[in-house]
């Protein structure tokens, strides 16, 4: 049974249960993080969480329904909703979207041929039924229990602005750099309002990914977007002595800075993987002088990556987003393919604001529009 199960190409979810259905328009930001709803009609906090981990212990969970070791689960709800799991360690995103991509407008083309009826179908599927015994049920329960509780322990929102990409190009500034500095700039505050002391929120990195698939058997390299030039303007927005143009320039200094790092990750200039390249290297009974870097103070913070973060596009993704990758810290996936407006699904762990970090998510976006905005107009003003 495994040895079928780990060699199929994927593993199709037929669950029992739909995410909750939205009360919210499908389109808008919320202050409370949990705008909009799917095409469907679907909570998107509930859908996400419905893909993310089968839903909450007791209400809509399906885990049980899942094989969370397989690189890709199709999932697909009663009510017509359905999504993708990926497995990360074989999986990066870019493929997975384009892979996505490729099905469902096949799909959804007129001419695709759905094949015969159920009833005719020429395929007979096969049980694969599991010998059981008490001492395996018991463990199953347990499993099931720790599950429950890691679920649990786990929060998500979710947040659309209410302008996009077709705004941005207006101020001169990509889209993806634009994105990094309402994170930025919405982290920089989250920390100041939770009383961190000063200089916290730079004990940890930023990662975002950049695609190494032009390169062959390449995969991905990291994207430190914390910079002396996001330190300076991040200063700026908190200095209230700090002009409007001062501010905007060095917001547009930082968001060209990060553009050249992006561009020199993609080209395999990055430094995280040709590190992670020499730890590797180091054998047991090297002895200390081989593991003096790696053991670096400096080098373990910035390696901790306490806003895990990346883009992808699919006009058929209305959610997407993985978990946090160190527990005080936030994962932020986020879309910025859309002319009308930017998106954002924020995981942590639950005891970590998480509604506080989202708001300050949707605050940071408005008071970056406002620099480059009349706040009494929609008409761009001075672009530098």
């Amino acid at each position: 049974i495994l040895h079928d199960i780990h060699s199929a190409a994927f593993v199709l979810c037929l669950d029992d249960i739909s995410p909750d259905v939205s009360a919210k328009p499908s389109k808008g930001p919320n202050g409370n993080g949990t705008s909009g709803s799917t095409a469907s009609g679907s909570d998107p906090v509930s859908f996400s969480r419905y893909l993310w981990h089968g839903g909450l212990a007791g209400k809509t969970n399906q885990l049980g329904n899942r094989w969370m070791d397989k690189p890709v689960q199709f999932i697909l709800a009663p009510n017509g909703e359905m999504g993708i799991v990926g497995e990360h360690s074989v999986m990066d995103g870019t493929p997975t979207t384009r892979m996505c991509d490729e099905v469902l407008d096949a799909v959804y083309s007129p001419s695709f041929d759905h094949g015969p009826s159920g009833a005719n179908s020429p395929i007979n599927p096969i049980p694969l039924e599991f010998d059981t015994n008490k001492e395996l049920l018991s463990r199953i329960e347990q499993a099931k229990k720790r599950s429950d509780e890691l679920v649990a322990s786990q929060t998500l929102t979710y947040h659309l602005t209410d302008y996009g990409k077709k705004d941005i190009k207006t101020y001169g500034i990509g889209p993806d750099g634009w994105t990094q500095m309402i994170i930025q700039l919405a982290y920089d505050r989250w920390c100041i309002n939770h009383g961190k002391p000063s200089g916290s929120r730079e004990m940890g990195g930023t990662y975002e990914a950049a695609t190494t698939r032009r390169f062959q058997k390449g995969r991905t390299e990291a994207i430190r977007v914390v910079s002396n030039e996001v330190r300076e303007w991040l200063a700026a927005m908190r200095d209230r002595n700090s002009s409007a143009e001062e501010q905007k320039r060095l917001l547009v200094a930082a968001t060209k800075k990060h553009i050249k790092d992006a561009q020199d990750a993609g080209a395999a200039m990055g430094i995280d993987r040709h590190l992670l390249g020499l730890r590797m290297l180091v054998q047991d009974g090297d002895g200390d002088k081989a593991l003096e870097l790696f053991n670096d103070p400096l080098f373990q913070r910035s390696k901790k990556w306490v806003l895990s973060t990346s883009a992808i596009f699919s006009k058929h993704f209305h959610v997407y987003g993985w978990g946090e990758v160190v527990p005080d810290g936030f994962g932020v996936a986020y879309m910025t393919g859309y002319d009308d407006r930017l998106q954002f699904t924020i995981t942590s762990r639950s005891e970590m604001d998480n509604t506080g970090f989202i708001q300050e998510i949707a605050t940071a976006a408005e008071d970056m529009r406002k620099l480059f905005v009349n706040p009494t107009s929609s008409t761009p003003i001075s672009r530098l």
